[in-house]
Order: structure tokens, then C-alpha cells, then sequence
């Protein structure tokens, strides 16, 4: 594995806020592990695709699995969230989530977005097959027309697909070799995992000159 040279560099410190957009885990958990995520969003550590946090961020509720379940009716897994014991409190944490992401929205925040691909690797979700980048787009669009503002950037990261950057969108790939993608169940397979976070890690670290 590896990525595309990096010629685009960000100044995370010129943003408000820096939030997670899937489609995985290892987004937020590589942005926290470089010390620049200081706050919860509600998309950290669930996967999910770009077309679906679209609906999303235009019906907050719709997300949240209904009691009794860690699946929501997206078919959007919530295991890292305690959901069958402490439904009261898991509703309660995203609810405030939200809030804190349309509050930033509202307030025209400048909005740092980080959308990585772990998930394209095993076709997670169809994540592999899908036009994400067609809906990156899109909620780059619902944001602009939505809080008529266009201060923030999407740092979109895909694997094995390359698109030339677009006003608010800054692209990046890493490359995967064709043995380690798999449209089977498993998902963490540690010889695969481990090595893709790897180089997301130090490629994150890179484009941030950290």
C-alpha cells in the first residue's frame, strides 16, 4: 500500500472545528491520535457512506437505531455505542452531537471535514461500488445552499479511485493492491487493517506537516 505524493497541505489550526464523515472508525481515531480532534461528532466510529450521512445531516433523527438493536434501519452498525443497555444515554450523547455539528453549521463555523475509505478495502456496505465522491459533492452542496456559507473544506481520502480537486474539496488516494480487497464479511482482518491505518496515519500526519 501507499498514497499519492502530497503536494496539498492544510494548516488545521486556520479551522474551528475538524469533524469525522466516515466511513469508518479510523478517521476520527487517526485524527485523535495525531492530538487534533478535541471534540465528538456524530459520525466517529461507525460506518457508514457518504450518500447516507447526506440524508443524515438533513434528518438528524433518522439516525439513531431504534431501541433494543445497534443496527439502524440504514443497516448502520453502532456496536462501539452502548445502545441495548444505556438506550437512553446513547440518544442523549448523539442528540448533543448534533448539536454541536448544526451549531457549527449555524454559526458558520470554518469547517474542516475528513472523509477516509477503510471501508472500500472489504466493500463494506457496498462502499467500493458506490459514487461516494459523487456525494461528497452533494453534502458539500447541501452545506453551501443550506447555511449560505462556503467556509470549510472537505479532505476526502479514497482508495484506488482518483479525482481532481474541486472548490471546497481537496482529494487524496491510497493505493491498495489487489490482494487485500475482499467483499467478504470480515472487516478487520489485522494484516490489512493495520497496515491501511498505518498509512492513512502517515499520510494524515504529512498533509497536516505534523
Amino acid at each position: 500500500m501507499n498514497y499519492t505524493p502530497i503536494n496539498k497541505y492544510i494548516d488545521y489550526t486556520n479551522y474551528d472545528c475538524i469533524i469525522s464523515i466516515g466511513n469508518k472508525c479510523p478517521t476520527a481515531m487517526m485524527l485523535r491520535k495525531l492530538n487534533i480532534y478535541k471534540e465528538s461528532y456524530p459520525f466517529d466510529y461507525i460506518p457508514t457512506t457518504p450518500q447516507l450521512i447526506l440524508n443524515y445531516l438533513k434528518n438528524n433523527e433518522s439516525f439513531i437505531p431504534e431501541k433494543n438493536t445497534i443496527i439502524n434501519n440504514d443497516g448502520v452498525w453502532f456496536g462501539h455505542f452502548d445502545f441495548l443497555n444505556n438506550y437512553n444515554i446513547m440518544v442523549d450523547t448523539f442528540n448533543r452531537r448534533f448539536s454541536r455539528l448544526n451549531g457549527a453549521l449555524k454559526n458558520k463555523k470554518r469547517i474542516l471535514f475528513v472523509y477516509t475509505s477503510e471501508a472500500d478495502v472489504y466493500n463494506e456496505m457496498n462502499n467500493r461500488y458506490n459514487d461516494n465522491y459523487y456525494y461528497l459533492k452533494q453534502i458539500k452542496e447541501y452545506i453551501q445552499d443550506t447555511y449560505d456559507y462556503n467556509n470549510f473544506t472537505i479532505l476526502a481520502i479514497h482508495t484506488n479511485k482518483d479525482y481532481p480537486d474541486t472548490k471546497n474539496i481537496i482529494n487524496y488516494t491510497i493505493h491498495v493492491d489487489s490482494k487485500y480487497l475482499s467483499d467478504n464479511k470480515e472487516t478487520h482482518i489485522p494484516e490489512i487493517c493495520n497496515q491501511y491505518r498505518n498509512i492513512l496515519y502517515f499520510l494524515l500526519k504529512n498533509i497536516f506537516s505534523l
